[in-house]
């Protein structure tokens, strides 16, 4: 069976939106980069979101992966302890707050070969299918910055955000309305 591939535009739109609107405090602000429009080809699209440590998520558009399967709620909470496991879970609940009207579904996947700290298991990415039927598999990984992952928490460093009421209403804006939590 073929899978039908969102275009990354669609679903980097969203990211982008989601990541500031959220005015996370441990994110310094969030930029697109890459040209394709499609994932697999030679400049791969996605969204950077740089840490006031230095360090980088990258949230990129890949071509799905058939043996990605669901991760379960306790190793997304064990993945926090790492860049690409914490961007990850923070857009899994902006999504989970904003429910995008031309997403159906979205959940965190782990693949084969890929993870921390447990390779398969761990989240990787998330999957998103759109109102359309097809697939978007947002891949995560991070850049260390200055000092490397010696610097990084070894804990979520932000425990207490509440995600800012204006996500609940966020359409492809630029800034979250409001800072009041929102309930999850």
């Amino acid at each position: 069976m073929t899978v039908k591939t969102m275009p990354n535009a669609q679903v980097l739109d969203v990211v982008e939106g989601l990541l500031l609107a959220a005015q996370h405090p441990d994110y310094a602000g969030a930029v697109r980069y890459g040209k394709d429009s499609t994932p697999g080809g030679q400049s791969p699209a996605g969204v950077k979101a740089v840490a006031l440590s230095g360090s980088t998520s990258l949230l990129w558009c890949a071509v799905p992966d058939r043996n990605a399967k669901p991760v379960s709620p306790e190793l997304a909470a064990e993945a926090m302890v790492c860049m690409p496991g914490r961007a990850l879970n923070l857009l899994r609940r902006l999504l989970d707050v904003a429910r995008p009207e031309q997403f159906t579904s979205w959940e965190l996947c782990g693949a084969p070969g890929v993870g921390w700290p447990r390779h398969g298991e761990s989240p990787s990415a998330i999957r998103i299918t759109g109102s359309d039927g097809s697939v978007a598999y947002v891949r995560a990984t991070a850049a260390s910055g200055p000092g490397g992952s010696a610097a990084e928490p070894k804990s979520d460093p932000c425990p207490d955000y509440q995600i800012p009421e204006g996500v609940r209403q966020w359409r492809h804006s630029r800034s979250a309305a409001s800072a009041v939590p929102a309930p999850v």
